[in-house]
């Protein structure tokens, strides 16, 4: 299968999302160390706390809205306001008006457009692709996303602390382009029977309490509700690299030099980006060969090595302040991430209902969310703890989510010899 063989909707929206990315990338990651150097790390904190809160409502009314008044609608809406959102915080750190107060609540807002949009743009893939063509598909996805990032990384640890308007001009500009992609190029794919029976499924469409009501069914399946939340604890780990550790890079290390007389001295928020594009162009580079070397090996016991190489590897970087030996440590913890992703996601796909995809799949989004939100809490944290307890800390939490994943393996294996099963019979 080729990339010009997907729908139109996929093209367009791997391709935008490719370039929002690589722009909200540039500027989103390093907030939190604005929000510290302006507000204090509590703030800090707290900024990123209320982004993510935002972001988890709305993506519950996402998930709940996509199948009652259509995909296209909410992506239309979600960008609208993100790209408002953008322009005003440009506005808030230019020559005119240095406001980190707009800003932090513009950051609340972008959070909750990107959490409304979040459901609809996934089940608009969804809706659109084959389910042989889907692991194709993310598998593009998470490349180019991993490209756009690597990219970012680098750039905006060089460019953030002295061309943040221009940034946030060029971040509103790439929105406003989706946003006319997406009302002038992209067809609605939420079909009449979906939306009737997703209407006739509540009695009081559009309360609070029908939201939950619709959610009832996940909420009550044990095996999905502790992968999430094993996910939850074990994704956190990585996510400090832009809260907790960004903040203690930037803060501790003054000026390091990689390669004395030949390479010029570089700060603490520069080598983190030189760290965030090494780990994103391994995988890029990486990810093309670990797929055929995993083929025989794709076991519980090759998933938990991964993880455990992935959040060893990120502890390190929570208290380390030798360069080499983070950049060393960073590689081990990206080979551990593709290692474990690819075989853990497999079990994802395995232990969700098809009757119920999207509510599930919502649920399962909002596990980013709440691993920053306890990226948040540790950004808090430490400010009491020294780093070194913080890398106790983090390590903890990983391993706590290793050890929930572990008491749900017989229930994963059995999804995953169930899904062969119908396989092998969809197939004869």
């Amino acid at each position: 299968m080729k990339f010009t063989d997907f729908h139109p909707n996929v093209q367009i929206r791997i391709g935008m999302h490719f370039m929002t990315g690589m722009l909200s990338n540039m500027v989103l990651p390093f907030m939190a160390v604005y929000f510290a150097k302006t507000l204090g790390t509590t703030a800090a904190g707290l900024a990123v706390m209320a982004s993510i809160s935002a972001g988890v409502v709305t993506t519950f009314m996402g998930g709940y809205y996509a199948d009652r008044i259509g995909r296209k609608k909410l992506m239309l809406t979600a960008e609208l306001i993100c790209a408002a959102a953008y322009m005003t915080m440009a506005l808030a750190n230019s020559p005119w008006l240095q406001s980190p107060y707009l800003t932090l609540i513009m950051s609340v807002v972008v959070g909750a457009g990107w959490g409304l949009s979040r459901p609809a743009s996934d089940a608009m893939l969804i809706d659109v692709t084959e389910p042989d063509s889907r692991k194709f598909m993310y598998r593009i996805t998470y490349w180019l996303n991993n490209l756009s990032i690597s990219i970012a990384s680098l750039a905006g640890a060089f460019l953030f602390s002295s061309y943040l308007f221009e940034l946030l001009i060029a971040v509103t500009v790439i929105t406003v382009i989706s946003f006319l992609f997406t009302w002038l190029y992209l067809s609605e794919t939420l079909q009449p029977y979906q939306q009737e029976h997703a209407v006739r499924y509540s009695s009081a469409v559009g309360s609070p309490l029908a939201v939950l009501k619709s959610y009832r069914q996940v909420f009550r399946d044990r095996t999905f509700m502790i992968y999430v939340s094993a996910s939850l604890l074990m994704v956190s780990v990585e996510f400090n690299l832009t809260e907790y550790i960004a903040i203690r890079m930037e803060k501790e290390i003054d000026s390091v030099s990689l390669l004395p007389g030949l390479w010029q001295e570089i700060s603490g928020l520069e080598l983190l980006g030189i760290l965030r594009t090494e780990n994103t162009i391994a995988i890029v580079v990486l990810s093309l060969f670990t797929g055929y070397l995993l083929k025989k090996r794709a076991d519980t016991k090759t998933m938990f090595i991964g993880l455990f190489l992935n959040i060893a590897g990120y502890s390190y970087l929570v208290f380390g302040s030798s360069p080499w030996a983070l950049i060393l440590l960073m590689l081990v913890a990206t080979i551990g991430e593709l290692i474990y992703v690819p075989i853990k996601q497999a079990f994802l796909v395995n232990i969700v209902p098809d009757h119920a995809r999207s509510s599930y799949m919502a649920i399962n989004g909002m596990l980013y969310s709440g691993a920053h939100f306890v990226c948040a809490i540790n950004v808090i944290i430490g400010g009491f703890l020294p780093a070194w307890g913080m890398g106790i800390l983090i390590f903890f939490t990983g391993c706590t989510g290793m050890l929930l994943l572990a008491t749900i393996l017989p229930q994963l294996s059995q999804s995953s010899e169930q899904a062969s099963a119908g396989k092998l019979v969809s197939t004869t």
